[in-house]
């Protein structure tokens, strides 16, 4: 099997209320339960938000997994990984992560996209670069879980490259 390491959605809200704060700790513990038998589940949220993209891709570098699930602010920070196998999830796409993308990065970056406006602008832009893309015009809050089955099938697949 191969390694992969799985990095979720950051908390970001900066003043949560209880209920946040619950539903995010929930919403987790069923992505890290769900997600188990895929891979390493990376504890995101004790890493530096100043410094959060060269956390993720100091923890890539000493680990090199074979692929990396990510999403969110987790999946944009690591947008312009170009050597690293990945899924990403609802990554924050911007024109400057879509100048000079090698080859392999266009052949080994999946990206999927929840409904909601936002994620509809960076899905737009995302495929004008990236062949494996999909958009969930049916699921606003796309997350881990709802992925799982097509990250298992994704990673199985391309197992011999």
């Amino acid at each position: 099997m191969k390694k992969v390491l799985i990095f979720p959605t950051p908390f970001l809200i900066k003043t949560p209320t209880v209920g946040q704060q619950n539903d995010y700790l929930f919403s987790l513990l069923k992505e890290e339960i769900a997600m188990k038998d895929i891979g390493d589940f990376i504890e995101v949220n004790v890493l530096s938000k100043s410094d959060y993209h060269e956390e993720i891709c100091k923890i890539i570098t000493e680990q090199q997994p074979d692929w990396i699930i990510a999403a969110g602010e987790s999946a944009t920070a690591c947008i312009n990984l170009y050597q690293q196998k990945k899924i990403l999830i609802n990554p924050f796409v911007k024109w400057s992560d879509l100048n000079n993308v090698p080859e392999y990065a266009r052949l080994h970056t999946y990206g999927f996209f929840g409904a909601l406006p936002q994620q509809q602008k960076s899905y737009e832009m995302f495929q004008t670069v990236y062949p494996n893309v999909a958009w969930f015009v049916n699921a606003p809050n796309l997350s881990l879980i709802d992925i799982k089955d097509i990250s298992t099938e994704i990673i199985n697949d391309r197992q011999n490259e």
